[in-house]
């Protein structure tokens, strides 16, 4: 008799709790609602992180590279890509020519960031650990996608600068 007392008690406290939740996300669909996607996002982005070197993500910040520069200058009419490259993965840096408002060609270079990652990827138990020292030789060797595409942005922002050195002496 005791037994079923406790099972009986226990059912309607859980029963009455499930009921009390309910109606607080029925009440309060509006809270909910928009909390859901930073819930989601966060366990997304902690349990299945999205690696540099990843297929295609360097393609999918190169389109959004292109089309934050041609936004940014009005949409130019023949905007062409001449070159590109991403530094430390969030700065990306082209050289590209456009058609001005007279019809001439022009060349320019430009940079703008792509803000992909989201705030759990600063703050990685990765970045805490040492390279090894072969990984280190391997490195400095070979580099890595990353060193790589640093490097051409580099380039291109000190050719930037020699234009614009060029341009204030004229």
């Amino acid at each position: 008799m005791i037994f079923i007392t406790i099972c009986r008690t226990l059912f309607y406290q859980f029963f009455l709790l499930f009921v009390g939740l309910s109606v607080g996300f029925i009440l309060n669909v509006e809270y909910v609602g928009w909390k859901y996607p930073i819930v989601h996002n966060s366990i997304y982005n902690t349990f299945f992180p999205i690696d540099f070197e990843d297929e295609g993500v360097l393609d999918y910040l190169y389109n959004q590279g292109r089309f934050k520069i041609s936004a940014f200058n009005g949409y130019p009419k023949d905007f062409t890509v001449i070159e590109e490259a991403m530094c430390a993965e969030e700065w990306y840096w082209v050289k590209y020519s456009y058609t001005d408002n007279n019809g001439n060609t022009k060349i320019a270079i430009d940079h703008v960031r792509i803000r992909w990652k989201p705030w759990e990827y600063y703050y990685e138990d990765e970045a805490m650990i040492p390279m090894t020292d072969e990984e280190m030789r391997e490195y400095i060797n070979e580099g890595s996608l990353n060193s790589r595409e640093s490097d051409r942005a580099f380039r291109l922002r000190d050719e930037m600068r020699d234009m614009e050195r060029n341009k204030l002496k004229i």
